[in-house]
């Protein structure tokens, strides 16, 4: 498992560059930026040391059940949450938020559930690695070798990490330049 912030800010990363570039107003890029922050954090409720577990105590601890990188951690997950955010963005009820006349529930949704993907492929790097097909295969896909694998806590996570965070700095400082020219 990398550390929260790193999930965090190499999701984080990816959204803003593609928010930016098809050049999304602003509504629509802070709702992304929150399903993002959300949904990379979500594969880590089946640990009991994570915060969510910590602030939510008994609600969450039916999904340690099977262990870490099981279900959480599997393909299916992300599968589903895509398929109930085309659900829900198409649904005038689940959708039915408006900021500045953007409907922006939508955009919530499918950015849940790219974080949720995106935490997985990062996990995925990992000496652990991750069962994409759990419970289908048990078997865990680890890299052997590669630029991107690493160990948690290890100088290159905290280096993807510092990485991103700079990334997301010059995102933001042409983000600004762009709209304010």
């Amino acid at each position: 498992m990398a550390l929260r912030r790193t999930h965090i800010a190499s999701a984080e990363v990816i959204m803003m560059g593609y928010a930016i570039s098809t050049n999304q107003p602003l509504p629509i890029i802070i709702t992304e930026t929150i399903g993002v922050w959300i949904g990379s954090q979500l594969p880590d409720i089946d640990q009991r040391q994570t915060r969510i577990n910590k602030k939510t105590g008994i609600e969450t601890s039916m999904f340690t059940l099977w262990g870490h990188r099981t279900w959480s951690h599997s393909i299916w997950i992300p599968a589903l949450l895509f398929i109930l955010a085309r659900y829900s963005s198409n649904s005038p009820m689940l959708n039915g938020i408006s900021v500045y006349g953007y409907k922006v529930m939508g955009y919530f949704y499918f950015t849940l559930a790219l974080g949720y993907f995106l935490h997985e492929l990062l996990d995925a790097f990992s000496v652990e690695g991750i069962r994409w097909l759990y419970p289908l295969g048990d078997r865990k896909i680890i890299r052997k070798k590669g630029i991107f694998r690493y160990k948690v806590h290890s100088m290159k996570e905290i280096m993807i990490r510092y990485v991103s965070i700079i990334f997301i700095v010059f995102e933001l400082i042409f983000y600004l330049y762009k709209t304010l020219k």
